[in-house]
């Protein structure tokens, strides 16, 4: 048993049943080894999680740099509202996602600094691709750096809907705040 099975085995248990309500011998019958197998690899749930986490977080980085890196024939409206689509996406079809994004609302106690501190991580390098974004497309009337900060708290609201309500209440909030974020920086509310 690879330590790639065991992770997907904790993902799926931490999905179902949160972090606390996952018990180290459920990722093990998950994995289809024994507990003494799993405490070879991973000695605590709590290391387990941290380098589930850990990993978890450099994928999403990788994805938006990748994103934001790419040379798309979109305009920057397209582009930030394709993210907010893939975003979505990524949310209901990786598992791995969903846990970042749910850990991030609903930290467990044991691992509360580690999860907060790497999520920040995540937050980081997405703030600085989106005030490049911001800076190079020369949006609206505020500086670049506030553009960003409205679209980040304009995505932590849609993440409230992923996490707390449905695709479809994001998908629907997301038709009301799209409109509202562009004509609020200043920009015409025709495009995307």
């Amino acid at each position: 048993m690879s330590r790639e099975s065991i992770k997907e085995a904790a993902v799926k248990l931490f999905n179902r049943h949160g972090y606390e309500g996952t018990k180290m011998v459920q990722i093990a019958e998950e994995a289809g080894i024994r507990k003494q197998s799993l405490a070879y690899h991973f000695s605590s749930k709590k290391d387990l999680l941290k380098e589930l986490y850990r990993e978890i977080v450099e994928e999403e980085i990788e994805f938006v740099r990748g994103y934001f890196g790419e040379d798309k024939a979109a305009s920057w409206e397209g582009h930030l509202y394709g993210f907010l689509v893939e975003h979505k996406n990524r949310f209901l079809t990786s598992p791995n996602v969903h846990l970042m994004f749910v850990l991030s609302f609903t930290t467990p106690v044991e691992v509360h600094d580690f999860v907060i501190a790497e999520y920040r991580r995540y937050l980081t390098v997405l703030k600085e691709e989106l005030t490049a974004l911001f800076t190079g497309a020369k949006v609206g009337t505020f500086p670049p750096e506030e553009c960003m900060v409205t679209f980040m708290t304009m995505l932590d609201g849609l993440d409230v809907q992923l996490v707390y309500e449905t695709r479809q209440a994001y998908e629907q909030t997301l038709a009301i705040v799209w409109k509202v974020f562009l004509a609020g920086i200043g920009h015409s509310v025709n495009g995307q």
